[in-house]
């Protein structure tokens, strides 16, 4: 994750969510570590999204 507190960008969730995809691909045999590091960067880049985007609520589904 290149940003340290301004507005996610496109890139960084993409990486996110491609990094997701390469730990669900390795069926639960990922490092420990890299499984907790890949949940702080979720953490900090969701706080980032909502932090920049405080008016939006999320939609109801049903």
């Amino acid at each position: 994750m290149t940003g340290i507190g301004g507005q996610p960008t496109t890139t960084e969730i993409a990486d996110l969510l491609a990094w997701a995809r390469a730990l669900s691909d390795t069926h639960c045999s990922a490092d420990p570590a890299e499984r907790a590091a890949y949940q702080d960067a979720k953490t900090t880049l969701l706080g980032r999204l909502a932090r920049h985007n405080p008016d939006r609520q999320p939609e109801d589904p049903a």
